[in-house]
């Protein structure tokens, strides 16, 4: 239901699914990762064919680095692949990907991973538990690099297919970051790339273990083609992969509407009738996988003062925003920013009822707690009217539909607010530097409780403003008690254990507002059923279905299929001449 990209976003059925299950007791080994994983079929014919996908908006740079604020969508998922596949979609299924299996010991201080043989870089070298083991390495010895604040110690690979992690606390924590984010990375290649140079370099010919290779980027245009010695037989089923970006979402209707997209994610206003009802073939897969905020700036600014904070949350009518924008598509939240049904069992449960404070009233009781007077121009301190800045992305027209509720309801709250709507660049850079107020965004996309909660607020992902990062807690919220509580969680897999910690998690989000929740974000995911087959439905999400989704985008791309054409129709017999009349 949003936009074309994230943080910001722009969408039916499969057969088996194979899944890793943990132990934190023995290692889990499974065979060969078969083709009909996830929707594949084994045995399939060679590829052929284009898929045609939308990307982000405006020029597109080539640059493929996984550590790059600003990387092209196949850089991860599609090019660099992780260990396993963590279904963003449901909670608690895991795939193999690089990896077979992986065993947690001492307590979440030692992870040991059994890697897939006969992988090779598309360079046609070996990947080898020695790649893995640098691509850690990379994080242990650069701390801008650690983008999720590894806790690593020792970092080892006792043969060419085990990799072995000691870390310095319990890391449970973070295993989806380790397993289902880290991107692997080819040693005899990032190795020659000065530590200085990792972060900046554009990467543009990229050597990576996907069943992708970069065959042009032009323009608005860039195109992939299947590499025919990938390591699960079958896949992919397209041989070529197209992306197409758009100025704007206005411009990437009047495409997608006429079926020249197969695979998009993007906000199309009423799209049962300016998509759905257009062709029959035309199909949307809508997951609710993320929740939209206004984000502030927690570490300076008008903003860093919580009562700021709560006063914007309680001047906003968030039902008017879904009723208007999405036509009551968007679904509540709540002031948690608890991601529900999917994290229910995390839920503290005194506050299953718990609502958004609202109403004048309460904004005033804010303001005036944090030492703001009410004048007839607003609300004043030290001579200085309350006035604040949103940044979002210009070509988001449903973000900047909400942007402008925003504006209208917080001045007649007597707060004042300035739009600057900016390219998809700019947007990036301001989110990842924390150079803004406030950010129109949305955030989620993770199986696991406990990431979402570490993406959103862990004090040790954010760096100091003017410092880059790709990750989470882009407005630099510091807390020790939630930084406690993560700590805690990550100590332990044992849920009942856990759950003191996340009700103290959530009662801080309750009480510091660290983000302005709005509502669930709706996942608009559409497909043109007439080209394409085998992407991912309500009834069997076996990924994330967003092309941009890292790295889902990938999973799904391997395993989508072209759509068989209809078969021709067989003329009708002719009917048997009339006797002529006599």
């Amino acid at each position: 239901m949003s936009s074309s990209t994230p943080p910001p976003p722009p969408q039916q059925a499969h057969p088996t699914r194979r899944t890793v299950l943990a132990s934190a007791a023995g290692l889990v080994l499974a065979g060969p990762l078969a083709a009909a994983c996830g929707g594949a079929d084994s045995g399939a014919p060679e590829p052929g064919g284009t898929l045609v996908v939308n990307a982000t908006q405006g020029q597109l740079v080539r640059n493929f680095n996984p550590f790059a604020p600003q990387p092209l969508h196949p850089t991860h998922g599609l090019l660099y692949e992780p260990l396993f596949h963590f279904n963003a979609a449901k909670a608690g299924e895991v795939h193999h990907w690089l990896g077979t299996g992986y065993t947690w010991a001492d307590g979440g201080r030692k992870l040991t991973v059994a890697l897939r043989r006969g992988v090779k870089w598309s360079d046609g070298k070996p990947f080898t538990a020695e790649d893995a083991a640098y691509t850690f390495q990379i994080a242990k010895d650069n701390k801008e690099l650690n983008q999720y604040a590894y806790p690593l110690d020792t970092i080892t690979a006792p043969d060419d297919h085990t990799l072995v992690l000691t870390f310095t606390e319990s890391a449970y924590t973070k295993e989806y970051f380790l397993l289902g984010k880290s991107k692997m990375l080819p040693k005899h290649i990032w190795a020659k790339i000065p530590d200085a140079k990792k972060k900046t370099e554009t990467n543009p010919d990229p050597v990576a273990t996907g069943p992708w290779k970069v065959k042009f980027v032009k323009g608005t245009t860039m195109e992939l083609t299947a590499r025919d010695d990938y390591y699960v037989p079958g896949l992919p089923h397209f041989k070529t992969i197209r992306y197409v970006s758009f100025s704007g979402n206005n411009a990437f209707l009047a495409q997608v509407a006429k079926g020249r997209i197969d695979w998009a994610g993007g906000f199309i206003p009423d799209i049962k009738k300016n998509y759905l009802d257009k062709d029959p073939g035309f199909a949307l897969v809508d997951v609710p996988m993320s929740v939209a905020f206004l984000v502030p700036c927690a570490a300076r600014g008008v903003t860093a003062d919580v009562n700021v904070r709560k006063a914007i949350s309680a001047a906003l009518d968030r039902a008017f925003m879904s009723k208007s924008v999405y036509g009551g598509y968007a679904p509540p939240t709540n002031p948690m920013a608890l991601l529900l049904p999917n994290f229910h069992n995390v839920l503290d449960p005194t506050l299953k009822d718990a609502t958004f404070e609202t109403g004048r009233a309460a904004v005033a009781k804010h303001l005036r707690a944090a030492g703001y007077t009410r004048s007839s121009g607003g609300w004043t301190k030290d001579g200085r009217k309350l006035s604040l800045s949103l940044t979002l992305v210009s070509g988001w027209t449903d973000y900047v539909s909400v942007g402008q509720m925003v504006e209208q309801q917080l001045k007649k709250a007597g707060i004042g607010l300035e739009i600057k709507a900016v390219s998809v660049a700019q947007f990036t850079d301001a989110q990842a530097t924390g150079r803004f107020e406030l950010l129109l965004s949305n955030y989620g996309y993770t199986p696991d409780p406990r990431a979402y909660y570490d993406q959103l607020l862990n004090s040790a992902i954010a760096p100091a403003i003017g410092k880059s990062t790709n990750v989470g807690n882009y407005g630099r919220y510091h807390n020790p008690t939630v930084d406690k509580a993560l700590a805690a969680i990550a100590a332990t897999t044992d849920l009942a254990r856990q759950k003191p910690h996340y009700a103290t998690i959530q009662r801080e989000f309750i009480r510091d507002m660290p983000l302005i929740p709005l509502f669930e974000q709706q996942n608009e995911i559409e497909f043109n059923g007439n080209h394409v087959t085998g992407y991912p439905t309500r009834q069997n999400l076996y990924a994330g279905p967003a092309i941009w989704l890292d790295p889902d985008g990938g999973w799904v791309a391997a395993r989508i299929r072209p759509a068989k054409p209809a078969a021709p129709a067989k003329p009708a017999k002719s009917a048997p001449s009339a006797k002529p009349a006599e």
